[in-house]
């Protein structure tokens, strides 16, 4: 029997982090420990909402959530309500009656890994404050992990905020510096990867699945492109890094050591690359047949 692969899910909810929180959802021999939220896409009530009414309307109420960050390190979030529209999710959820669990994000989280040292999965689909809060309040506790699977950064490629950043990293660049330079061994996937797996309008429009996430996701994809007449692809950024956590081969990768630009300016958020051989496995070329071979098995999206 194939042995269950626990994850925790660090997201914010955010059209691509509800299709990887679905991903995982429809995995097989795979429990979600639970969803730890994080401002970022949206703000953290709204995320938090969103990621409760999802486990509520999916059947999987029994997942916990916990809040954690509402700030970054320093300043504010910027929120990205053009991307993702005003609430996060361009479906219409009905308010969820569950509520989250009464545990802050970093003490679940530091519970479970000690509970579970070398079993659990972090997923981390937001701004990575609160797994610097978790190393900063419990050092060595993120090495407990059985993987980190970060999705962020613009290593070598254009960034989505500004010319060098991504807006994970921009949002926290000092939270994403500390992690990364914390020498625990990560998979980062960033918008150079993301890039290579997409879906077009029509591919989205024609999607019309019958099982219930995969109906769902399918309705948050077309919702997205609904939104704006202009849009013509939509990148799979989440849902590849929830699938590089589930199938490692779907990438290449290149061991390095990286540094996060935390000086305010035009180098806020940057990604650089300061040596070789480092504790960060960057993801690069991306084996689209197998992602999408496995986001249509999950969830029945075919892509483009």
């Amino acid at each position: 029997m194939t042995p269950v692969r626990r994850i925790i899910i660090d997201t914010d909810p955010g059209v691509d982090d509800a299709i990887a929180i679905l991903m995982a959802l429809a995995a097989p021999q795979v429990e979600v420990v639970g969803l730890t939220t994080v401002g970022g896409n949206v703000s953290l009530a709204q995320g938090t909402r969103n990621a409760l009414a999802l486990l509520e309307f999916t059947g999987a109420s029994q997942v916990p959530v916990s809040r954690g960050a509402s700030r970054p390190r320093r300043g504010k979030y910027l929120y990205s309500h053009e991307f993702h529209g005003k609430t996060g999710l361009t479906r219409r959820m009905p308010a969820p009656s569950i509520r989250e669990c009464g545990e802050p994000a970093v003490e679940f989280m530091a519970g479970r890994l000690e509970q579970h040292p070398r079993e659990i999965d972090l997923v981390a689909l937001g701004p990575l404050t609160n797994l610097a809060r978790l190393h900063r309040r419990y050092p060595g506790v993120l090495a407990k992990g059985r993987s980190v699977t970060v999705m962020g950064g613009a290593v070598g490629a254009p960034g989505n905020v500004t010319p060098h950043a991504e807006f994970n990293f921009y949002s926290d660049p000092v939270a994403a510096r500390e992690v990364l330079e914390t020498g625990v061994p990560m998979t980062l996937v960033d918008l150079g990867a993301c890039r290579q797996v997409w879906i077009s309008r029509e591919d989205a429009a024609a999607s019309h699945e019958e099982g219930p996430l995969g109906r769902l996701a399918a309705e948050i994809l077309q919702g997205w492109f609904e939104q704006d007449p202009r849009r013509d692809r939509f990148e799979f950024y989440d849902p590849l890094t929830m699938a590089v956590c589930l199938d490692p081969d779907i990438v290449g990768s290149q061991p390095v050591t990286l540094e996060v630009g935390t000086e305010q300016g035009s180098r806020w958020g940057e990604s650089r690359v300061t040596g070789e051989g480092g504790p960060v496995s960057v993801a690069d070329e991306v084996d689209a047949p197998r992602f999408f071979a496995l986001l249509e098995t999950l969830l029945g999206i075919k892509g483009s």
